[in-house]
């Protein structure tokens, strides 16, 4: 009986320290998933203090701008046109009136001012967006539009990456993000400067992220590939073309929230949208004379 009573009384206490056991386990694992998401909300919001845009009067840049109003302290809108910065200046600081906004006119065909920016931008992030590109025959464009083509799509952000990766490799952290294209993944004829140059900026981009990440994990290259997208970039003569195709396209706003969340989580290499992504994977499987074949077809009836 004695032997029975203890045998209770010892599986009584055993009973009692597994509940306290499993009680104490939930309870640290509350305390510290509330340290995760003050590192989250408060780390990560530091790390996001200054943000410069370049290609933020429109488009893909524009909604990146609207959409992290309310996740930084100061924003630097850069674009060649200054009234439709100030005037999205002016909506942002209306909806956010402790922003601090600041428009830079600057055209990124050049390439010889650029130190002037990252001389006298202290930023957190980086966000490269400006680009441009026509669908044409190759001799139908000058030398001067195929250079300002490549200055602006690949020369300036390299350039842009590589002096502030410098500078956050002293100040200890921060991180650039390119908006290349899934024009960068696959050859593009009727548009070979635009596809060459998206794709020469996600090879650096993906290269650099590598070496910094043997520097220092704090300093990124984030690389994203939209594809076609709702936007100004191509002339209305040319979307009224695409026709039926342009309701697949997705919109500037929905791209611009998906590169805001793939900032967050600091993804190396990301291809936006499921459509995308699908076609991205059936085109890698055909051989590189398909590829040119089936691409240059569809892009040759645009510019008829």
């Amino acid at each position: 009986y004695k032997a029975l009573k203890n045998d209770i009384i010892i599986n009584i206490k055993i009973s009692k320290l597994q509940n306290y056991s499993i009680t104490n386990f939930f309870y640290f694992l509350l305390k510290y998933s509330k340290l995760f998401l003050f590192y989250h909300n408060v780390v990560r919001k530091y790390r996001m203090k200054k943000i410069l845009i370049t290609g933020a009067s429109s488009g893909i840049g524009k909604e990146l701008a609207i959409n992290l109003t309310n996740k930084t302290d100061e924003l630097f809108l850069l674009a060649r046109s200054i009234d439709k910065l100030e005037l999205l200046k002016k909506d942002l600081e209306e909806k956010n009136s402790s922003l601090k906004c600041e428009c830079i006119k600057y055209d990124l065909s050049d390439i010889e001012n650029l130190d002037k920016i990252i001389e006298n931008y202290d930023i957190d992030l980086l966000i490269n967006c400006a680009g441009f590109g026509k669908i044409t025959d190759f001799s139908k464009l000058s030398d001067k539009e195929d250079l300002d083509t490549i200055n602006v799509n690949f020369i300036s952000p390299m350039l842009l990456t590589k002096k502030y990766s410098e500078k956050f490799l002293q100040k200890g952290q921060g991180i650039i993000l390119n908006v290349c294209s899934t024009a960068a993944l696959y050859q593009h004829p009727y548009m070979a400067i635009y596809s060459s140059t998206k794709s020469a900026l996600l090879h650096y981009s993906l290269v650099l992220d590598e070496e910094l990440h043997n520097k220092n994990k704090n300093v990124r290259v984030l690389s994203v590939c939209p594809g076609p997208t709702a936007s100004n970039f191509f002339d209305k003569d040319i979307q009224a073309k695409f026709g039926s195709s342009q309701k697949f396209m997705m919109s500037s706003e929905d791209v611009a929230k998906r590169i805001i969340k793939i900032i967050e989580k600091k993804k190396r290499f990301s291809i936006i949208g499921f459509r995308n992504k699908l076609s991205m994977f059936l085109l890698n499987l055909l051989p590189a004379s398909l590829q040119l074949r089936l691409v240059g077809s569809v892009l040759k009836k645009v510019i008829k």
